[in-house]
């Protein structure tokens, strides 16, 4: 791992600001002050981002000024265009980026991936309800050039890889891991196994298809 880290190119040259807390802060120095590199492999075929250019972007807060953005599911960073520099927001803080193009919004969230590991990060408002919300984290792996075993063998190059995401259901102020798959899903909900069997039968529920999860989100959030 570190020496694949010390073969990235940095794309992205960031600056630290030292501020007093008594002054007001405009949007660039707020971002700048936390934000991170973002980096990746030189050789490595496809992306490490959701989409590669640069869209334009609304910023909750900022919404007078239209940026452009796009998030690295590889760094789980949003990656803001200020002109002069390209900067990663602070996953720790509080931000709601809205993609103007498809109204398709990202918000960071404190929660726990389905291995129980805690993290901060942005995730995809799939869909929002005053009920529940459901989210989706998008990601996109780095695997390792695989060398050739002989001399008849090619070299496999690095790549990034986009997975299957991870999906979330919050009600009020809990986020807890939606399974998309059918076992994993009875096993979180033991006490209305029966139910959601039921559901999915009469519904003709796919775990794979997005807008049935919506339907199968709305179901649950009623449990």
């Amino acid at each position: 791992m570190k020496k694949r880290k010390f073969a990235y190119l940095i794309l992205i040259t960031l600056t630290t600001y030292t501020y007093s807390q008594t002054v007001t802060l405009d949007f660039s120095e707020q971002v700048l002050n936390k934000s991170s590199e973002a980096s990746r492999p030189l050789d490595a075929v496809g992306s490490p981002y959701v989409n590669e250019k640069f869209l334009p972007i609304k910023i909750k807060g900022y919404e007078n000024t239209l940026y452009t953005g796009r998030y690295n599911a590889y760094n789980g960073e949003m990656e803001i265009n200020l002109g002069t520099k390209i900067i990663a927001l602070d996953k720790n803080l509080d931000y709601q980026i809205t993609f103007t193009q498809k109204n398709n919004i990202y918000r960071t969230f404190k929660y726990s991936s389905p291995s129980g590991i805690s993290k901060s990060g942005f995730l995809n408002i799939v869909n929002e309800t005053p009920s529940y919300t459901l989210l989706k984290e998008e990601i996109v792996k780095y695997y390792d050039k695989v060398p050739a075993v002989t001399t008849y063998d090619q070299e496999k190059p690095a790549k990034f890889v986009k997975e299957d995401s991870n999906f979330y259901l919050k009600k009020g102020n809990v986020i807890r891991p939606f399974p998309t798959k059918r076992k994993d899903l009875l096993k979180a909900y033991p006490k209305n196994a029966k139910k959601i069997k039921s559901f999915l039968k009469e519904k003709k529920i796919s775990l794979k298809k997005e807008e049935d999860l919506i339907k199968l989100a709305g179901f649950l959030a009623t449990l």
